[in-house]
């Protein structure tokens, strides 16, 4: 039993700590201008209830992944 608890606890702290989740486009987007200059769509996201933004060239994509 300790044995394993043992190897267990090694295997959690060697695997990789990042977890990505996804956050979900909201449907409202808006063309906004970049710090560049250029114009892109700002688009709202819902991660965990949270309202999230980021910025696209082209449109907004129906799901990001998010760290």
């Amino acid at each position: 039993m300790k044995r394993t608890f043992l190897a267990l606890l090694a295997g959690l702290v060697i695997a990789p700590s990042a977890y990505a989740a996804a956050a979900y486009w909201t449907g409202k987007q808006e063309m906004v201008q970049s710090v560049t200059g250029q114009m892109v769509w700002r688009c709202e996201y819902n991660y965990n209830g949270q309202m999230v933004y980021f910025l696209f060239k082209t449109s907004c994509p129906s799901s990001v992944e998010v760290e």
